[in-house]
């Protein structure tokens, strides 16, 4: 019993020597930086120099999607502001980032488009060098509103352009909120089963001066080459002389009677074949003069390649006579003369990104689609006013080429049996 009484007490005799010991005093850590603030442009790595006592330094970065750090190695990824903090135990130290663009630019907005629907939200990103104070605005509240933290929230079908500020710049964002189509619905035809063109629609050109692409024909309103019977309309290309020309034949428009903004646009057609011809069906906005109008060509046909079907877009920006216009070529296995073909362009409005989309189609099956350009661009893209819709055969010209008076042993005939125009309701 004595034993575990004396062992007991030599415990806690050692135990209170311990607890009163007096605890060592930590040394002094000083930690410093190296610059305390830099200045990068997007891509550029510089180094941060550490100083002081501390060991084992912890490098963080506040906002790494503009800066990030690897032992002091500081790599500038986006236009924004960080700060790069070393840390050993209770010592840190700061340095503060300033990334600009390549280009010295100081304001981020990304995305830079944003395609949502009707009552979706998104929240922006953005990046500010200088960390200025920052204004959201948006330039169609009725298609979108944001706040004052970059919160987008879409409103109704449209497009909009978001736009952060400061005092000293500001940057875009593109928004398009979809529309919500419902199905194509026919609005309006012409069947060619009368006997005499309907001319409270159809409008004739007249004349011979070869139409901008040096054409050999004068095209006139006569039976001979323009007329209604069997239900189809023809129009028949001649060799003969005619107002000083040496052929014949007609155009017809349905411009100030029938034009159409949007939808799908199609006609049943048999070309004329033989080297020479160049029967087209297209469309030509109501508004301003060529290119200015905007220039459809839902199909052309060239007599001299007869499976050849082409489709373009002649705009003021991109046309014929710069030889830049957007256009597109398919060959198929069998000549477009042989039969009847469904020629069609579908007219989409604010369809890909808040962009318009035309859609070239033979017989049902898409060929070629084009988008190029925002539909605020009038020089690029003019498609967002009404088009009229022409038919025409020309001989010769820039497309038709070189002439083989041999074809006009046979009639040289451009059938349309139907042409009609379907549009869609937003829901």
């Amino acid at each position: 019993m004595k034993k575990i009484v004396y062992l007991l007490s030599l415990s806690i005799a050692v135990f209170c020597l311990a607890a009163c010991e007096t605890p060592e005093t930590p040394q002094n850590v000083t930690l410093s930086l190296s610059p305390v603030t830099l200045t990068l442009k997007v891509g550029d790595i510089s180094t941060i120099e550490a100083t002081g006592t501390a060991t084992n330094i912890e490098w963080t970065s506040s906002d790494e999607s503009v800066a990030t750090v690897f032992h002091g190695v500081v790599t500038a990824k986006a236009i924004g502001y960080a700060e790069v903090t070393a840390k050993s135990g209770n010592a840190s130290a700061t340095c503060v980032v300033y990334v600009t663009g390549t280009d010295g630019s100081t304001l981020r907005i990304t995305p830079p488009q944003v395609t949502l629907r009707p009552g979706d939200t998104y929240q922006f990103g953005y990046g500010n060098t200088y960390n200025l104070d920052l204004t959201w605005s948006v330039s169609d509240e009725s298609v979108a509103t944001i706040t004052q933290t970059g919160l987008l929230t879409a409103k109704a079908a449209g497009n909009t352009v978001v736009t952060l500020a400061t005092n000293v710049g500001a940057v875009t964002a593109n928004v398009a909120v979809e529309h919500s189509w419902g199905e194509y619905t026919m609005v309006w035809s012409d069947e060619f089963n009368g006997t005499s063109l309907d001319e409270s629609v159809w409008n004739y050109n007249i004349g011979g001066n070869g139409w901008g692409n040096n054409e050999k024909q004068y095209y006139t309103s006569r039976a001979e080459n323009i007329r209604v019977q069997n239900g189809c309309l023809e129009i028949e290309a001649r060799k003969e002389q005619y107002e000083n020309n040496e052929y014949t034949s007609a155009r017809i428009h349905s411009k100030g009677k029938k034009e159409f903004k949007y939808g799908r646009i199609e006609a049943r057609i048999k070309f004329p074949g033989g080297k020479g011809t160049w029967p087209a069906f297209w469309t030509l906005g109501n508004s301003g003069n060529w290119p200015n109008c905007g220039e459809i060509d839902i199909i052309e046909h060239i007599g001299s390649q007869p499976t050849r079907a082409s489709f373009a877009l002649h705009t003021a920006a991109k046309n014929g006579t710069k030889g830049n216009n957007w256009s597109k070529t398919t060959f198929f296995d069998y000549s477009l003369a042989d039969d009847f073909h469904v020629y069609a362009v579908e007219w989409a409005q604010e369809e890909k990104d808040g962009k318009d989309v035309i859609r070239f189609m033979v017989d049902g099956v898409q060929y070629a689609e084009s988008w190029e350009a925002t539909i605020d661009d009038l020089d690029s893209w003019p498609f967002s006013r009404p088009h009229y819709i022409i038919f025409n055969c020309a001989i010769g010209g820039n497309m038709g080429g070189q002439i083989d008076d041999a074809i006009f042993n046979q009639q040289r005939i451009m059938y349309v049996d139907w042409v009609r125009v379907w549009q869609r309701q937003e829901q």
